[in-house]
Formats: C-alpha cells, structure tokens, sequence
C-alpha cells in the first residue's frame, strides 16, 4: 500500500512539473512573438538597387519588419537562382522576421521573402495565376524586373539613399 501511495505521489508530482514546463515555455513562445512584433524603423519608400553583370533594378521597400530587417543586412551579394521561369530567387545568409502576413498572389516587379528557403524572389512574368509558395511582400520595382529574366551569377542588393545614390556602408 505504502509502495502505491508513493508511485502515485511521485506521479502527481512528475505531472504538475511538466505542466509547468509546459507553461513556461508557452509564456516564452509569447514573449518571443511580442518581441518580433516589437517596435522597429520603418523603412518604406526606402529604396535599394539589384544589380547585375547587364541590369540594375530599383526597388523601393514596404513598411514590413521583413523589409527592415534586409535594410540592415545590405549591402548583399548573393547567387540568382531561376525560380520556374517567372522569378529569380536569391538564399540570404539569415533568416527575416515571419512574423508578417503573406501572399500568393504577384505582380511584374514584386519583391517578397519566403521563410522556407530563406530565399528572396523578384517576379519578371506573370505566366502563372499566383506563386506555389506563400511569401512576405517586400516591396516593388515599377519598372525593370523584366530584365531579369535572362540574368545568372552573381546579384548585390544595397542601400540608396534618399537622392539615389549608393549609401556610405558600401
């Protein structure tokens, strides 16, 4: 009887510590969440320049913490990558905030995230209805993203400053 009592003892207990660490770790995920929704600067209209062995692209940034987080990764060179002959794509060295509302529907000229890869991608046509995967807007380019479609090799992104002009960083 005394051995009973004691395995459903240490049962309770055993239960009640990992419903605590259960708790502590949603109360971490939490603080997680509100520390990625925290505040940040803006950087829309921000504007950086894709550039190319033959093409520059401008595109001006939207008012995600995605898009600021790659504000303070630039400058970047990284490899293009041919995402099904409407985009290219390109694998950033880290992971941008996801905590943001994504899409799979683009434009010519869009410029969006997905987590998975952590890619970037910048769409050239508009051969397909929406994109295969869900991505995080970015920004833009008005004009340009079409010369894209026959680029290979290396890609920088950086900075422009407000008058155009590569910034100081690079």
């Amino acid at each position: 009887m005394f051995k009973k009592a004691l395995c459903v003892g240490l049962l309770s207990f055993m239960l009640c510590s990992l419903t605590a660490c259960g708790a502590a770790g949603q109360q971490d995920a939490g603080t997680l969440e509100v520390s990625e929704n925290g505040n940040y600067e803006s950087v829309e209209g921000t504007q950086i320049k894709m550039i190319t062995q033959n093409t520059e692209v401008v595109i001006t940034l939207n008012d995600s913490r995605a898009a600021a987080d790659l504000a303070t990764m630039l400058p970047l060179e990284m490899t293009l990558i041919e995402r099904n002959n409407f985009a290219k794509g390109m694998t950033l060295p880290e992971r941008l905030s996801s905590v943001e509302e994504t899409t799979r529907e683009y434009e010519i000229g869009d410029f969006g995230y997905w987590n998975a890869g952590p890619d970037l991608a910048i769409f050239y046509d508009d051969i397909y209805e929406q994109t295969i995967v869900e991505v995080i807007p970015l920004g833009h380019a008005e004009t340009g993203a079409e010369t894209m479609r026959n680029e290979t090799g290396t890609v920088r992104l950086e900075l422009l400053s407000e008058e155009g002009e590569q910034t100081e960083n690079e």
